[in-house]
């Protein structure tokens, strides 16, 4: 009986007021627990009187859109001010040498499907030597241009300058571009590193760029991108 009676005005404070109060006898909310809280199961955030809240998905986290508004599950990778690797690729060979117009190092391409709003950093590191036919002399040298396209368009550039002896691939460079881009949630980027010739002399058949081997070592160029989200 005693219990009957309890839990009657349990239900006749819920009708009145609107509120439960679990230790505390002015709760705050519609549910004040003053204490801690053991959830053995999933949570859920949310739904309506005909739709269940969601639970979220492995790994993600749940962030506050202000008063009156219900929170929502989102990744570490969506949250404003977030950074994450977004690709890191190597070379894979070389370009062509001697180009005068712009191509390809193999391997220096990636696109990239951005998972949030955000500001896309982008790192290039060129290694650029001089060709395999250089000219004879004691000092030969070449211009290499590296460009970075976005979406088929050159958006960044660099300049590297091998200088030394002709013989080939004998002292080669690393040139750093870097450059930023604003992306969209859901939309892909095609990113390419290309490079071409602008200046030779003394008969030298220009340079390459990629993937760096002379006396049994090997070093490639590489591209790598962070996101910072918004």
């Amino acid at each position: 009986m005693k219990k009957n009676l309890i839990f009657g005005a349990f239900l006749l404070s819920v009708m009145i007021f609107g509120q439960v109060g679990i230790k505390t006898e002015t709760p705050q909310k519609s549910l004040h627990v003053n204490g801690s809280l053991q959830v053995t199961n999933e949570f859920n955030v949310g739904g309506n009187a005909t739709t269940a809240g969601s639970a979220g998905s492995a790994g993600q986290v749940l962030v506050s859109q202000g008063a009156g508004t219900p929170p929502i599950w989102n990744s570490l990778q969506g949250l404003s001010g977030q950074s994450s690797i977004a690709f890191n690729v190597f070379s894979t060979g070389k370009s062509v040498n001697g180009s005068t117009s712009f191509n390809a190092i193999p391997g220096l391409n990636y696109t990239y499907t951005a998972p949030a709003d955000g500001v896309l950093l982008i790192q290039a590191n060129v290694y650029t030597a001089l060709g395999e036919l250089s000219g004879s002399g004691s000092l030969v040298f070449t211009n290499t241009q590296i460009a970075i396209k976005v979406n088929g368009i050159e958006t960044f550039y660099g300049m590297s300058t091998p200088i030394g002896s002709p013989q080939a691939a004998f002292n080669p460079e690393t040139t750093l571009i870097i450059g930023k881009i604003n992306v969209t949630k859901g939309t892909a980027y095609a990113l390419d590193v290309v490079v071409k010739d602008v200046y030779k002399y003394n008969g030298t058949t220009g340079a390459y760029a990629g993937t760096f081997q002379w006396n049994g070592f090997s070093s490639q160029s590489s591209i790598i991108a962070t996101l910072i989200t918004n």
